[in-house]
């Protein structure tokens, strides 16, 4: 069963890369291994899709319109069914605090 992600950035560009990556990811069987089931503009709108459940995996870009990606991770370490989240910024200038909020990992994009 495919890994069911949301991905949260601005810039729909980015969106559509990690969108591609994900769906070019395959088992040896030749099976998905994660399937974007959401996507988000803002923190706003990826806190509002989490909430409403099936999300195991957020990818979350940093500097976002109104609340940054940072602020995000703060938010979803308050709820009692969080996914697992990923920052994937295009700099690495935010890593420490992101791993402070306990984030997988953080992957900077080209």
């Amino acid at each position: 069963m495919p890994l069911k992600v949301l991905i949260a950035d601005d810039e729909p560009p980015a969106r559509w890369r990690l969108r591609s990556l994900l769906e070019a990811a395959r088992d040896d069987t030749g099976r998905p291994l994660a399937e974007v089931v959401a996507e988000a503009a803002d923190a706003h709108e990826a806190l509002q899709r989490i909430g409403q459940g099936g999300i195991e995996l957020a990818l979350l870009d940093i500097q976002m319109p109104g609340p940054s990606g940072l602020a995000l991770a703060a938010e979803l370490q308050a709820l009692p069914e969080a996914p697992l989240w990923v920052f994937v910024p295009a700099h690495g200038e935010h890593a420490l605090a992101a791993f402070e909020l306990q984030a997988l990992d953080y992957l900077t994009t080209p």
